[in-house]
């Protein structure tokens, strides 16, 4: 699991609800007794002995059975979810299930839907299926690949002063970046469509990348190199020590030496590039 860091400043993404739905299991099944146990927990700062829950369910927990509700022929279970402020998404979460039939503990019929927020309102929500080892010692799940961006609807507006447009990329279709500078993130636009962000956080004269997500519809295309390089050429011009979380800068740093002055940890806050 990737390194996690509390801010104190209180701001950074947290995991704002979730749901556990199930095919096949009913309500009165649940209700009736039969017990089931779920957590999803996350490492912080590295230490494996340090992993916290991050969301779970229980019904043994007095009022977890309250909120269990029918929906398009699924059982949901609302999660709780602890108010923990990350600086950085983790790169994967372990999720174990228990449950006391084992004909339920089949792939596919249970699902896990985690909602990601962050202080500006920006939304990520992250689902899957879980697999048959959920069941077992637990399954070390990936959240960048199973994350989507919500709809730009559910976001506060931004104003024309809020956002600067960066150089766009010529071709077709039309790609551009835009820093939203007081939200403290990159968004990649394809044909003025949100294909992705690049997310980071500033404390002082430091500027941390927290992590990069690109839409399923727009994968496979090179187009995170091009959101990740384009930030990267804006965030030198600021003269900033940086600091980098992102498994996916980190990719192409390493393909891309000549940017690995920007994110050494020595760098001066004032150096000129």
């Amino acid at each position: 699991m990737t390194d996690q860091v509390l801010r104190p400043d209180g701001t950074g993404f947290y995991l704002s609800g979730g749901e556990l739905t199930a095919a096949g299991v009913s309500g009165q099944w649940i209700a009736g007794g039969r017990p089931v146990d779920f957590s999803v927990t996350a490492g912080l700062l590295g230490d494996p002995e340090m992993d916290v829950v991050l969301a779970n369910w229980s019904t043994e927990r007095a009022g977890d059975l309250d909120g269990v509700r029918s929906e398009d022929d699924r059982t949901v279970l609302p999660l709780r979810t602890q108010p923990l402020i990350l600086s950085s998404l983790p790169t994967s979460v372990r999720v174990h299930l228990r449950t006391a039939a084992g004909h339920h503990d089949t792939e596919g019929a249970w699902r896990l839907v985690l909602h990601f927020r962050n202080h500006a309102g920006s939304g990520l929500t992250w689902q899957a299926s879980l697999p048959t080892e959920a069941f077992e010692a637990g399954w070390l799940a990936p959240i960048a690949d199973l994350m989507t961006i919500d709809s730009a609807d559910s976001m506060p507006p931004q104003s024309a002063d809020d956002a600067r447009s960066l150089e766009n990329v010529g071709g077709a279709p039309a790609v551009s970046v835009v820093h939203h500078p007081d939200d403290e993130y990159y968004e990649l636009l394809v044909d003025g469509e949100q294909a992705g962000l690049l997310v980071y956080h500033v404390i002082g004269s430091r500027l941390s990348i927290t992590h990069t997500v690109i839409e399923p519809a727009y994968r496979g295309r090179g187009l995170s190199w091009t959101l990740v390089g384009r930030a990267l050429d804006d965030i030198r011009t600021r003269s900033v020590a940086v600091s980098n979380y992102c498994p996916v800068v980190d990719r192409f740093v390493q393909k891309n030496p000549q940017y690995r002055d920007l994110l050494s940890a020595a760098r001066a806050a004032h150096q000129t590039s």
